[in-house]
């Protein structure tokens, strides 16, 4: 595809909108000088430029045409306006289908030497694959748009792909590599003035450290976002961080304190509202820590009338909650059935960390129905889960598991096999 000089871009839309020459001009700008810039022979002005562009747009506007150009898109070069095609083009391009038209779009950028579009590209393949739940492709691409950001000096996009990168490993749960690229967001959000990414980066923290279990600086990070938080116009924010301080307190055994936080944030919203989904969840949970089994139902059951309607990608996580408390309660039947339903959801959304807690779950409840098949075909279930996200934790965690349980039926070879994988797991840590 080829792009217009100067010149060429003017005479091809003059000729479009049917106009003349003499039509463009005023005291400023003589039909003479039109011609030289259409011929190549003089360039235009940024003023000349925007002037020009006011009468083409008028016309536009007249014969029922949206034009709607400027006087920096009269004065681009070839290049420029190959990059401008090619970012507006990635508009357009939303899913995995519309991935094939990606190719044309870096012919160009390759043949005019646009390295922002090559980045621009990478980030958008990154937000297809993240938006499906694809991690590890999506930080494949993230780190490509990272490369050339930095090669060439790009700095506007990079709070946004650190503070990606960050949440795509926060999704995979290697939260102390989240923390790095979520400090890396922060600091360039400042130094690029961008207040959204360095706002995200810092609520996206405090998610880690209380992941991590320092439950005192998560509650920091959060307290660094709510102060810049209005509540009147960001209330789902407002929640969703104060959701986090609510669970800390319950972390460190503030039950009381965390039930009050979330009682006062059911005062903002209303039954039908999603969020409310999120608040009557977390209430089930304390409600099961303080051993009243029969209250925490009744807030589950309410998260999950609200997330079976609007809010499905979250539904596994009532469910898995749900299941365990059945289980507390002594009806194995529902818990199981529920569990399964639970972990199958987070499956179909990708929700690598509940897909592994519920699988644990599981595979628990079998423990004491003495179904040690099914605990070591659960078992097999999350190894593959950690291999797919390269999860040392995990890995370790299950080859042990599934060592002692080989051990405990007398199947040595079994239990060397897995001793060995993760001894194996243990050097490549050393080196």
């Amino acid at each position: 595809m080829e792009f217009s000089t100067q010149g060429e871009r003017l005479k091809k839309i003059r000729k479009m909108l049917k106009m003349k020459q003499k039509e463009l001009q005023d005291k400023n700008i003589t039909r003479g000088f039109i011609s030289m810039i259409e011929s190549g022979r003089s360039t235009m002005s940024k003023e000349t430029a925007s002037a020009i562009a006011k009468k083409l747009n008028k016309r536009a506007k007249e014969i029922g045409i949206n034009l709607n150009i400027d006087g920096e898109y009269l004065l681009m070069t070839p290049a420029e306006e190959a990059e401008y095609y090619c970012i507006q083009k990635l508009k357009e391009i939303n899913n995995e289908e519309d991935l094939s038209k990606v190719n044309e779009l870096l012919e160009i950028a390759e043949k005019y030497g646009r390295k922002r579009v090559n980045a621009l590209i990478s980030i958008k393949i990154g937000d297809i694959m993240y938006n499906a739940n694809k991690y590890i492709d999506a930080i494949l691409n993230y780190n490509k748009a990272l490369e050339l950001l930095m090669m060439y000096g790009f700095k506007e996009q990079i709070p946004y792909v650190y503070n990606m990168l960050g949440v795509c490993k926060m999704n995979i749960t290697d939260y102390a590599e989240a923390i790095f690229y979520f400090d890396k967001a922060m600091s360039f959000a400042e130094e690029t003035n961008d207040k959204s990414i360095r706002n995200k980066a810092i609520y996206n923290i405090s998610l880690c450290y209380k992941h991590i279990g320092k439950y005192d600086v998560a509650i920091e990070y959060v307290e660094k976002f709510l102060k810049d938080c209005n509540k009147s116009d960001e209330l789902i924010n407002y929640i969703y961080a104060s959701s986090i301080k609510a669970n800390c307190f319950r972390e460190m055994g503030f039950l009381e304190k965390s039930l009050d936080v979330y009682k006062k944030l059911l005062n903002n919203v209303n039954d039908e509202d999603s969020i409310a989904g999120l608040i009557y969840n977390n209430i089930g949970e304390i409600y099961a820590d303080l051993n009243d089994y029969e209250k925490s139902l009744e807030y589950f059951d309410k998260a999950e009338k609200i997330r079976r309607n609007k809010d499905e990608k979250l539904l596994s996580h009532t469910l898995i909650e749900k299941a365990n408390v059945l289980l507390k309660m002594g009806n194995i039947k529902e818990s199981i059935n529920l569990m399964e339903e639970g972990i199958s959801i987070a499956n179909k959304n990708n929700d690598i960390e509940y897909i592994i807690m519920g699988n644990y779950r599981l595979a628990d409840i079998y423990k004491q129905l003495n179904d040690r098949e099914k605990v070591i075909h659960i078992y097999n279930k999350i190894l593959e889960v950690a291999k797919n996200i390269n999860s040392i934790k995990e890995l370790l965690k299950v080859h042990i598991k599934l060592s002692i349980l080989y051990l405990e039926d007398g199947n040595a070879d079994k239990c060397n096999n897995h001793l060995s994988k993760a001894d194996k797991i243990v050097e490549s840590i050393r080196q």
